[in-house]
Formats: C-alpha cells, sequence, structure tokens
C-alpha cells in the first residue's frame, strides 16, 4: 500500500519517512518527471500520491490535475479524473526546511547541518540525505515545534494514505 506514496528526492523522502514513518517504506524516485511517469504507469488504475517540488519547470502531467487546496508553500492537486493526487513544496525542498527551522526557531547549526544553502543544498542532494540522522532530527524538532507547514503536510499525508479513495476535500481542508 505504501508504494503508492512517491516522494520526489531523496531529502523528500527522509522528510516524507519522518513525518509519517511507514511500515515498509515509499515509493522513492529521483526527479518530478519519473513520479509522474510512475503514477500514470504503475498506479494507473489506482490511488496515488506524488510528493514534489514546486519547480520552474512544470511536469506536463499536472495539466491533467486541479488545484484544489493551497496552505502557505503547500500545494494539493487532484487528478480530473483519477484518484491520483501531487503535493508540491514551494520553493524547494531545502527552502521549505529552513523556514521551518526558521519557524521552530531552530537553528540548522545545531544539527550539525550547514547554515550556508549552497552547502545545505549540496548536503541535500547526496544519496545519503535519504537516511541522514541530522535532517531526521530537524525534521521532529519542527515538527515538535508545530511549525504550520509541517503539521498540514503531516495531516495531508496522513489523511490520503488513510482515505485514498474516499477523498473529501472539505474533511482535508479542516486539518
Amino acid at each position: 500500500m505504501e508504494l503508492c506514496i512517491i516522494p520526489e528526492c531523496y531529502i523528500d523522502t527522509n522528510l516524507i519517512e519522518t513525518l509519517v514513518p511507514p511500515r515498509k517504506g515509499y515509493n522513492h524516485q529521483k526527479g518530478c518527471g519519473t513520479v509522474t511517469a510512475v503514477m500514470k504507469s504503475k498506479f494507473r488504475d489506482s490511488f496515488a500520491l506524488g510528493i514534489i517540488d514546486k519547480d520552474k519547470q512544470q511536469v506536463d502531467y499536472l495539466k491533467e490535475f486541479n488545484l484544489v487546496h493551497q496552505f502557505d508553500n503547500l500545494f494539493l492537486h487532484k487528478h480530473q479524473t483519477r484518484h491520483h493526487y501531487i503535493i508540491q513544496i514551494s520553493p524547494a525542498i531545502e527552502s521549505f526546511l529552513v523556514a521551518g527551522a526558521n519557524a521552530a526557531e531552530l537553528s540548522l547549526d545545531d544539527f550539525n547541518l550547514p547554515i550556508d544553502f549552497d552547502r545545505l543544498k549540496k548536503v541535500s542532494k547526496s544519496v545519503n540525505s535519504k537516511d541522514d540522522p541530522r535532517f531526521k532530527k530537524l525534521i521532529r524538532g519542527i515538527v515538535k515545534a508545530q511549525a504550520p507547514e509541517f503539521v498540514k503536510l503531516s495531516n495531508w499525508i496522513k489523511y490520503l494514505k488513510d482515505k485514498n479513495y474516499n477523498f473529501q476535500l472539505d474533511e482535508l481542508v479542516k486539518l
């Protein structure tokens, strides 16, 4: 069941697994285009949730979706005819983490993560970022401080994971 939740990159996978721990693991893919390709091919007739960055260049598959809800820098899209959903994080995951840390009044330095954005980006792009305990501790700290976007993202994923075919927009908006 959890393979239908498809995060875009290593650090996104770390974020999602830390927010909503899976029993076995999520279906990590590399790049927005690969996430949507997997949604269209392997989950054509079933539920799927893609989690991607809101890049400057939008994926074509998103043209088949409607934006159904936005909360600050989180965008929830629903496919027009399928049980497919895409959560976009804007701008990119590194900025999302920095904003979450700031909202929680945490310093990346306290988690042994670079405070220089370019260095942080380099660390987050590494294959090792998927299981990097520094990011897990940072994310847990942000959630513990109840940073609104992290709470909202967690609630959306839990809701869609539990409800998949029984999605009710009014329920999701209340979360």
